[in-house]
């Protein structure tokens, strides 16, 4: 399924009737009622009010996001976080000992602004491809392209919470769009994420009425 949209938060409440209303229900290894839709891509047009669904979520009092600067920090920083089991970041700056942002997207994007080889993984199999980890990487890759002065990204994720995860997903996938971006003297284009597994959790569901019960579209 596609959905494309200029307003983000109609873009994240459309996927959300999309998941609730078509998906399929089962019961995970944790135990939980996980309801999916597989290979959901939603492509935003515009990227304006990027944080409008964190806001959604935390005005809920129920779910309570890190700051935005921790957020941004998370993504942008090639340090290990201590609280976190991986950070993309580590991952995008600092994979295994490679910088893909710095000493290959930047450069290779400033040398031929038509490149369709710009592209970041985050999996990494010697650490992730382990029988019972407890926790890997969501994200698996991105890449982006330089097109007409904009960059557009486009990622894959192979697990989507849909309600809590994505909102903010999207705002540090934005947050190194607009970084790379800043880089190349352009400006931030288009957003797709591609959700192989696109899923919301049956405790969510209430609060998911309301949002979408809320929704414009």
């Amino acid at each position: 399924m596609e959905i494309i949209e200029r307003d983000v938060e109609r873009a994240w409440k459309k996927a959300l009737q999309a998941i609730f209303t078509s998906g399929a229900d089962f019961v995970d290894k944790d135990g939980r009622v996980c309801r999916e839709l597989l290979n959901l891509s939603i492509t935003l047009i515009s990227l304006k009010k990027i944080t409008k669904p964190i806001e959604i979520i935390n005005s809920s009092k129920e779910w309570i996001y890190p700051s935005l600067e921790e957020l941004e920090s998370i993504m942008l920083s090639k340090d290990e976080n201590p609280g976190y089991y991986y950070t993309y970041g580590s991952r995008a700056f600092n994979f295994d000992g490679l910088d893909q942002i710095n000493d290959y997207v930047i450069p290779l994007l400033k040398k031929d602004t038509t490149s369709r080889r710009a592209t970041i993984v985050f999996y990494n199999p010697k650490r992730d491809s382990v029988l019972f980890r407890k926790d890997i990487p969501s994200r698996i890759m991105m890449n982006f392209n330089l097109r007409q002065g904009e960059l557009h990204l486009t990622e894959v994720v192979r697990s989507n919470d849909l309600f809590f995860g994505w909102p903010a997903d999207i705002f540090q996938a934005h947050v190194l769009q607009a970084h790379i971006a800043k880089k190349l003297g352009c400006k931030p284009g288009t957003i797709t994420t591609h959700s192989i597994s696109a899923h919301i959790f049956k405790e969510q569901f209430e609060a998911i009425k309301k949002i979408i019960g809320n929704s414009e579209s």
